[in-house]
């Protein structure tokens, strides 16, 4: 689905031999995929030729807003004077070079005044143009219902050559044009001959270098974490380490207890008047169904049997699987000494116990580095910044 802002970049996969035998249902899950998104992709190109006229006046209105940002001149010569917005803005630089000249040869406060006035205009101009272009974008997608959530799980997928082959027989789409091309594959499809060769196929990204906290014009904050991806066939696990803020009014006693305790053994955490934090783990992944016989999935430290666990979730809810988890002194040590984590799908045993059904082991690639930042960052600045930017008193 055609996206007017921004771009995913996707790593590549690498096949790996795997000791594990791939779980029951894999191969019946997998092989869904690949028949559903037959036509849902074909539904996703459709829905991208409507899009394509309003993501490249998008791109080309984006590109005028930083023309104007910078007064690059130059863009004068290739502005549409057919377009209204374009040929306000053309107009703008003609009367901006020449306040701008007036300005040299009598620079008063009147005249900057007028100038930044004009550039406010034509800035409000653009941008009420490229929310209109969204506006309508938007009412074009909400046309196509579910689409959006259902083609999730065919975006970036590896698909099983055989089952869409099948497929296209009888339906016509993009995936089935790369699938019967397995001279010149194609960047947008990935294609795998068998479930065994596709449970093999593994990926690995390191932990993101963290930088400070911020706070958007909306209110959220950002940054301040670092992450790391693992792949394992078409799982994705995402494991996010920061800082977890928490208003103090919102805490019950037993949490504000919790959350004081831990912060007295970290030595952080305690220093604005409203907002407390304590470092943690975030943990996402694409399992909305079990792949196995799977009915509950562990994060931990160690092997399965021997499992230090952090964090325990169901099976089976048809969400992907998300958590978040307070980290102590010892996990954290954990971390920055690099020890891998892994995800581990649970069955029960007759005996009332558990046993592993497969087992992920996650991505530790400069988790050592981002992490020990990290916590030295809690432990010191995060404080300061929390405070420069929400001032205790604020809302």
């Amino acid at each position: 689905m055609r996206r007017l802002v921004g771009v995913l970049a996707v790593g590549v996969l690498a096949t790996g031999a795997s000791a594990q035998d791939f779980p029951v249902n894999f191969e019946a899950v997998e092989l869904a995929r690949s028949r559903d998104c037959v036509a849902l992709m074909a539904r996703v190109a459709e829905l991208d030729i409507q899009l394509a006229p309003l993501a490249e006046r998008s791109q080309r209105l984006l590109a005028i807003a930083q023309a104007i940002a910078l007064e690059e001149r130059d863009v004068i010569d290739s502005l549409r004077v057919s377009d209204p917005v374009e040929a306000e803005v053309r107009a703008w630089f003609v009367a901006d070079g020449e306040m701008a000249q007036r300005y040299l040869a009598l620079p008063t406060p009147a005249s900057l005044e007028r100038r930044a006035a004009a550039r406010d205009s034509i800035e409000s101009r653009v941008e009420q143009a490229l929310e209109s272009i969204q506006a309508e974008a938007d009412a074009i997608v909400a046309t196509t219902g579910t689409l959006g959530a259902e083609a999730g799980r065919c975006t970036g997928a590896v698909f099983l050559r055989p089952a869409v082959l099948e497929t296209c027989q009888t339906e016509a789409s993009p995936v089935c044009d790369a699938a019967r091309d397995s001279i010149s594959p194609r960047r947008d499809f990935r294609f795998v001959e068998s479930a065994e060769v596709l449970w093999g196929l593994q990926e690995f990204r390191a932990w993101s270098v963290p930088g400070p906290i911020q706070v958007s014009p909306t209110g959220e904050t950002g940054g301040a974490r670092t992450v790391g991806l693992t792949r394992a066939a078409n799982i994705v696990v995402t494991l996010a380490f920061g800082p977890r803020l928490r208003l103090r009014e919102d805490l019950t006693v037993s949490e504000a207890a919790r959350m004081a305790a831990l912060s007295d053994s970290l030595g952080f955490g305690a220093a604005h008047d409203r907002i407390v934090y304590a470092p943690s783990l975030a943990i996402q992944a694409t399992l909305p169904v079990p792949i196995g016989d799977e009915l509950m999935y562990i994060l931990h430290f160690g092997t399965p049997e021997d499992a230090d666990i952090l964090w325990a979730g169901e099976a089976g809810t048809g969400l992907p699987l998300e958590g978040v988890v307070d980290l102590g002194p010892a996990h954290l040590t954990q971390l920055q000494a690099g020890d891998p984590l892994a995800l581990t799908a649970l069955r029960p045993t007759g005996t009332g116990g558990n046993e592993p059904v497969y087992t992920i082991e996650l991505t530790s690639l400069n988790q050592d580095m981002a992490t020990d930042a990290l916590i030295g960052y809690m432990a010191g600045q995060l404080a300061t910044d929390l405070t420069e930017l929400l001032p205790p008193g604020s809302p």
